[in-house]
């Protein structure tokens, strides 16, 4: 790894330079856990280089302002169990307009809202499913989720099964583990950010120094006293680094970690997978669904081609279809067959002249954004105790951060940043021997 760089050709690391000219900590990747993991280590008064080898912040969480004049979320969107971060505290705290989400999802049947019985009868498949699901990974049974099902019968159960495996959790059901999915928090609530939820993960990045257009290559561990840090500016040298990107990448080894990762973490990243969730998203005037802001929609669904809808996001006539799963992966190889679903299924649910008036699609390609290669994780059957392990640093040197590595709040942003600020409490604790006293 020739052509080494000390610390201060890239500047001042976290405001301040480290007295040794070197950083004591590295965080790779901006997304909400390396910029929790940041502002944290700041917090604690160590130098600290956090790079990004994309042009932006937020990783996965992103609001684009530019395709429809009002805010759209590419990716994360809901606050997810807020009482459980700090995300919606520290929004409000910044002066965001953070606002609760409805409590119930409508329910629509080809064209029609469904009957309070159809209501009864879709809650009931829902609640099945899941306590089938969670029965198996309570009883420690790591096992697909597609192998404890009930026999439903009746018109919910396909409906059922898309709304519990492709639509919250970005796989089939038979990629899903009972354990992780026992294991996953529930609070029955959920926040929006009017501004956007990718605004307000870049907001909380802002006092932060960030290296933009920086790409790790490789994170060499076999020195003795210190970690070389391999990126297309040069080579970092510190005491810790933080690697706060989607296990994806790490499978793919467009970041190596120098020796190779043991066993056990290894089958980590390879199990605890991402996988695949998008929005298909469009302007639509007049509210030919009569919603409210932010109400979410569930439509019947007869096969693998179902889907839900978020409309009138923000109270604007921004609308999105949402997929999962195996139809994600299918509509994100071609913008064009994604424009076409979102028609079919408006056409289907309020009229062909409601589908015309769709206007400005925009759809989003997670599974194959070269920084993510997936939306959020989820375990694959047998697997969900691995996300333990990439919660252990290796050597005191190396720490994992990353909704991925979180327990119970996997597949959320405060997952993310509740793991960046552990990763971080790890990391500081371990340097500071090395590191002699804080400089806060």
């Amino acid at each position: 790894m020739a052509g080494a760089v000390a610390a201060e050709s890239f500047g001042l690391w976290g405001g301040r330079a480290a007295p040794s000219g070197r950083v004591d900590i590295v965080i790779i990747g901006a997304g909400a856990a390396g910029i929790a993991a940041a502002r944290s280590v700041a917090a604690m008064g160590r130098p600290y280089a956090l790079l990004e080898a994309s042009s932006r912040v937020g990783g996965r969480a992103v609001t684009d302002m530019q395709t429809f004049g009002v805010p759209f979320d590419m990716g994360a969107h809901w606050i997810h169990m807020p009482g459980l971060h700090p995300l919606s505290r520290l929004g409000k705290k910044a002066g965001f307009d953070i606002y609760r989400a409805p409590d119930e999802p409508r329910l629509f049947i080809n064209g029609r809202e469904g009957s309070d019985g159809e209501y009864k009868a879709f809650d009931d498949a829902i609640a099945r499913v899941e306590q089938a699901i969670t029965a198996a990974g309570s009883a420690a049974r790591d096992v697909p989720a597609s192998n404890v099902l009930p026999k439903l019968g009746g018109p919910w159960g396909s409906t059922a099964e898309l709304i519990v495996g492709p639509l919250s959790c970005a796989k089939e059901l038979n990629h899903i583990s009972t354990l992780d999915f026992a294991r996953s928090e529930e609070e029955e609530v959920d926040d929006f950010c009017r501004q956007g939820f990718g605004t307000l993960i870049t907001h909380l990045a802002a006092p932060l120094s960030v290296h933009l257009d920086t790409q790790v290559t490789a994170v060499d561990l076999r020195g003795r006293d210190e970690v070389a840090v391999e990126t297309s500016r040069g080579i970092l040298r510190c005491a810790a680094v933080i690697i706060a990107v989607p296990p994806s990448l790490l499978v793919r080894e467009r970041l190596r970690i120098l020796p190779e990762l043991d066993t056990g973490h290894r089958a980590a990243i390879e199990g605890i997978s991402l996988g695949a969730y998008d929005h298909i998203a469009f302007l639509l005037p007049k509210n030919p669904f009569d919603l409210k802001a932010d109400e979410l929609v569930f439509f019947r669904s007869d096969g693998r081609r179902g889907c839900a809808l978020l409309g009138r996001i923000g109270g604007t006539d921004l609308h999105s279809i949402e997929v999962g799963g195996d139809l994600a992966v299918e509509l994100a190889g071609s913008p064009a067959a994604a424009g076409a679903f979102a028609r079919e299924v408006i056409a289907r649910e309020c009229g062909r002249s409601a589908a015309r008036r769709i206007a400005k699609v925009r759809a989003t390609a997670w599974s194959r954004e070269p920084f993510a290669l997936g939306a959020f994780s989820c375990a694959e059957p047998g697997t969900a105790h691995l996300r333990r392990a990439l919660a252990k640093p290796i050597d005191d040197r190396l720490f994992f951060a990353g909704e991925h590595t979180h327990e119970g709040l996997w597949g959320t942003v405060g997952g993310a940043w509740l793991s960046g600020e552990r990763a971080a409490k790890q990391a500081v604790r371990a340097v500071a021997p090395r590191s002699g006293p804080s400089m806060a």
